[in-house]
């Protein structure tokens, strides 16, 4: 599906364009600013709009080669970059990646995806509301765009440390076994290298567009993209910063775990030496030696058996003193 967007300078006012065979004729005006969308589209329709606004070949074959690392490329008069739309599956199980492919040019900006991208209809709706200023360059509806989708991810990222410390809260509170608590944080890790290694490369392409040297964006145009390169920062940093805090709470929670066995190796070692003095004094007594002087007494069964209870509840005060039990 095409949907192509004009907007004139002069008259501030937005139109959809129904034939497509009026671009060519309008990009020679430099008034005339165009966004158009491409949804799924056909190798047909990718040669037809590659014509119409002379692409070259690499860049549509960069186009029609899926799950690319995100870059921008310089051509002669437009940029063609690589972004991503993140969003988070339920459970914090999986990362959902749609990749965007950005043409920016002078006066017109394409985008081709083969997914449903949401930030598309906000980005759109943010240029119309801005109809002032995206009549005068094609930067606006670009930093909508950008700024749109990089927003987004921040509530990813604020989900993802939540459940970070809910997982290090459970840790320390004793909640869960150790070793499904690990599972979830390598599974977090995961998803947290997964984020880092899309949104650092989008730097990149914000540090591109940031440039003076910029053919093609005004100085205003700048300010904007330098916006959203300081969001960027901030979720690569806090990325990082879990990053490595998770690797911290899976020695946490091993530390943990260490203890607990510890602490369980103590209990079960006083109940060893306990039973075992209990056994020692039962195996003496019960070795079929004739002469043994306490065999005859009437009351060495009862005998034994308190000197049993003397010495178990004389090893429990010092096991409990020792805090092994």
């Amino acid at each position: 599906m095409i949907k192509a967007l004009h907007c004139n300078s002069q008259t501030h006012i937005f139109h959809n364009l129904q034939d497509l065979d009026e671009i060519s004729d309008l990009l020679s005006d430099s008034n005339n600013f165009f966004w158009l969308d491409l949804a799924s589209p056909t190798e047909e329709e990718l040669g037809m709009v590659a014509k119409e606004f002379n692409f070259h070949q690499l860049a549509i074959e960069d186009v029609t080669h899926r799950l690319q690392r995100p870059k921008i490329e310089e051509y002669e008069n437009y940029f063609l970059g690589i972004f991503y739309s993140i969003s988070l599956q339920e459970e914090f199980k999986e990362l959902a990646f749609r990749e965007l492919a950005l043409f920016i040019g002078a006066n017109y900006f394409v985008t081709v995806h083969y997914e449903p991208i949401p930030e598309l209809a906000e980005a759109e709706a943010r240029w119309k509301r801005n109809n002032l200023q995206a009549s005068k360059m094609i930067g606006p509806v670009v930093y909508a765009l950008l700024d749109t989708l990089v927003d987004n991810y921040f509530p990813i990222m604020d989900k993802m440390v939540d459940y970070a410390e809910e997982l290090e809260d459970d840790i320390f509170q004793g909640n869960g076994m150790h070793t499904k608590v690990t599972g979830k944080l390598l599974e977090l890790k995961k998803l947290f290298l997964q984020m880092r290694r899309i949104i650092a490369p989008e730097r990149d392409i914000l540090n591109v567009l940031t440039n003076r040297d910029n053919r093609i964006f005004g100085d205003d145009a700048l300010f904007y993209f330098r916006d959203v390169y300081d969001h960027l920062t901030r979720v690569t940093d806090t990325l990082d910063l879990y990053r490595d805090q998770i690797g911290s709470t899976m020695e946490a929670n091993l530390s943990v775990a260490s203890n607990d066995l510890n602490s369980v190796m103590r209990t079960l070692t006083a109940f060893s030496i306990i039973l075992m003095t209990n056994a020692m004094i039962a195996g003496i007594y019960g070795m079929n030696f004739e002469n043994m002087p306490e065999l005859k007494l009437s009351f060495g069964y009862y005998g034994a058996l308190a000197l049993m209870l003397g010495i178990t509840t004389g090893l429990v005060f010092y096991f409990k003193r020792k805090k092994w039990l």
